[in-house]
């Protein structure tokens, strides 16, 4: 009896006195398991359940702690067992990948051992899963009550409670590395709603396996992520946003009414006649003129329609109108964090030109901007895409997306200034995000420091990485390798070099900052602020310095914003109106004043480097 099959034969059998008088339907719907998982759980010729299953079975029964404890032994036994027969074909497995990624392996073995985690990848080390402790109130919760993407997430985190909350370091170990740290990180916060895509859809599926489940229940959690993929929740923070700067503009359109007010009635106490005297010299006192002294409200307000009147007619010369770039209501600009800064400087120009149009710059990335715009979204957002899309994407070629190139953005690469380099040449910043070649300390650049090279990049959909990767490597980035950006992870210790990842611009530019030996990229505007960033330096390629001008023909890291909605916004809606906007002079203003180089010409025409290739 001390193969697998003898082992879990014992167990089952044991587990199925203790749970005797529970049926099966019962216990599904005490536990929230499905009732397949249940009944699959006693089948001795199915497999083998984790721990957080039968835990929450012999809990919905009231099995003290004793049983537990006895219980517990059995199936600790039945997993070793199935460790011994299949244990060092995993483990020969992942040595033959190599420095590779350990998706294979996964593939082949994950069905035969699965309760293991992996400890170390040079040597590699399997070890049991940590025995987890479990809350009271234990129940799994069903993916299918989630009415949108937002809610999913939610509830992928109730399931990680469910499972007795394990560090994100260990689910990354029972997924056999598939799951980073940082990639567990980004899924559970909780704006993370806002990427889906296929490759998410099986880092959902590694997830819930990491957390206990079998495949019947890993199925359910998959298929709900696909059905709830592109249902994005109602933004409330947006809708609050939009009805606190209403409230704003109303203040300050009151105050500016008010000083309006006093600003006449002090012009008009200056052309007011001259006092009578008495002889004397006295003025009547009826006639005196009082600091403080007010004119009556009826005067006072038609002053001001007077001359507010008087005022338009000047600068139209004809009576005041709607203004027919200007909108009322709300319009969500998604995506780049790079182009962020920017636009905010439009968003208040257009707000100030437009009372009662409210914009809300939302920086989440690029991809997960365009990964926002829905059909039923084009009248209201806009997504803020680094580049151009892909003309064979399925955004382009299936969707219909169309995008307005409305900027050129300059990119810098920089280093933390400790590093003693103040340039590189093309080759050798490729030479440093070589996957397996190439220097890993700064020493190896004339006059540079003594001090390993860590690089600081973006995650994926970043539109900034998609640049760089394509204008400056010409080529991916090498494998991420680790959490903290000083050091290699434990599971990635034998890759070549130190590079981690940053969901943001912002946290690119503190991390670099802050962390000796770094490099990384950003855009040149927010990367040249020495007051936030001052151990930030700007590295010359190839001897030149990046610029914010339309001739950046010479320099590599440059692209143009494009803004995109799902097919074309209808006539008269807010997106309609602002790309509009974006065309006239009063925008191409704005732009120059954020340092960017505007790609619609006066005549209307795209400019030559904001075209696509």
């Amino acid at each position: 009896m001390d193969s697998y099959t003898g082992q879990k034969v014992e167990f089952i059998r044991d587990l199925a006195v203790r749970l005797s008088g529970s049926e099966a339907d019962v216990l599904a719907r005490s536990t929230g398991l499905l009732e397949a998982t249940v009944r699959a759980l006693l089948d001795e010729d199915g497999e083998l359940m984790s721990w957080e299953v039968v835990s929450a079975c012999l809990a919905a029964v009231g099995v003290d702690g004793v049983a537990v404890s006895e219980v517990r032994a059995r199936w600790a036994a039945a997993e070793s067992a199935r460790w011994d027969e299949w244990g060092e074909r995993l483990v020969g497995a992942f040595e033959r990948n190599g420095h590779g990624k350990p998706t294979k392996a996964v593939e082949q073995y994950r069905e035969k051992v699965p309760w293991r985690q992996l400890t170390e990848r040079y040597p590699v080390t399997f070890k049991p899963w940590t025995e987890p402790t479990f809350t009271a109130d234990r129940r799994l919760p069903d993916p299918s009550a989630a009415n949108d993407i937002r809610d999913f997430y939610a509830l992928l985190a109730e399931l990680r409670r469910w499972a007795g909350s394990p560090r994100q370091t260990e689910i990354e170990k029972r997924s056999w590395g598939t799951l980073p740290d940082a990639t567990i990180s980004a899924m559970l916060q909780k704006d993370r709603w806002r990427t889906t895509s296929d490759r998410e859809r099986v880092r959902v599926g590694h997830f819930a396996r990491a957390c206990g489940l079998p495949a019947t229940e890993i199925e359910r959690w998959v298929e709900a992520y696909e059905r709830l993929r592109h249902i994005l929740p109602a933004d409330d923070l947006a809708a609050a946003r939009a009805e606190g700067a209403e409230l704003r503009r109303r203040l300050a359109e009151a105050q500016a009414e008010a000083a309006g007010l006093r600003e006449r009635r002090a012009a008009e106490s200056e052309r007011r006649p001259e006092p009578e005297t008495v002889p004397g010299g006295n003025t009547p006192p009826h006639r005196r003129w009082r600091p403080g002294r007010r004119w009556p409200l009826p005067v006072a307000v038609a002053a001001l329609v007077f001359v507010a009147g008087a005022g338009v007619g000047r600068l139209t010369g004809r009576a005041a109108s709607p203004d027919p770039l200007c909108f009322s209501g709300r319009l969500r600009l998604v995506g780049s964090t790079a182009f962020e800064r920017t636009a905010d400087i439009i968003r208040r120009g257009y707000e100030s030109r437009c009372p009662h149009a409210a914009i809300e710059v939302s920086a989440i990335g690029s991809n997960e901007g365009v990964r926002a715009l829905t059909p039923g979204n084009t009248a209201s957002t806009i997504a803020m895409h680094d580049g151009y899309l892909a003309p064979d994407s399925d955004e382009i070629r299936l969707r219909g997306f169309r995008g307005l190139p409305v900027a050129l953005v300059a990119f810098a690469v920089i280093a933390n200034k400790d590093t003693n380099v103040t340039g590189l040449s093309l080759r050798d910043l490729r030479s440093i995000y070589a996957k397996d070649t190439g220097p890993t300390d700064w020493n190896r650049f004339k006059g540079g420091a003594d001090l390993p090279i860590r690089l600081v990049s973006r995650t994926e959909g970043s539109g900034t990485r998609g640049i760089f990767e394509e204008h400056v490597l010409r080529g991916p980035e090498p494998d991420l390798s680790s959490s903290d950006c000083e050091r290699k992870d434990d599971l990635r210790a034998a890759l070549h070099v130190i590079r981690c990842e940053r969901s943001s611009q912002g946290q690119v530019l503190d991390t670099v900052n802050t962390v000796p030996g770094t490099i990384g990229y950003a855009e040149l505007h927010v990367a040249s602020d020495v007051r936030r960033y001052p151990n930030v330096r700007i590295l010359a390629l190839d001897g030149r310095m990046p610029t914010a001008s339309p001739a950046m023909d010479r320099y590599s890291f440059v692209a143009p914003e494009i803004f995109y909605t799902d097919g074309p916004p209808p006539n008269g809606s807010p997106a309609s109106a602002f790309l509009t906007f974006l065309a006239t002079e009063d925008a191409r203003r704005l732009l120059q004043q954020a340092g960017a180089p505007v790609c619609v010409t006066p005549n209307a025409l795209i400019s030559a480097p904001c075209q696509a290739n």
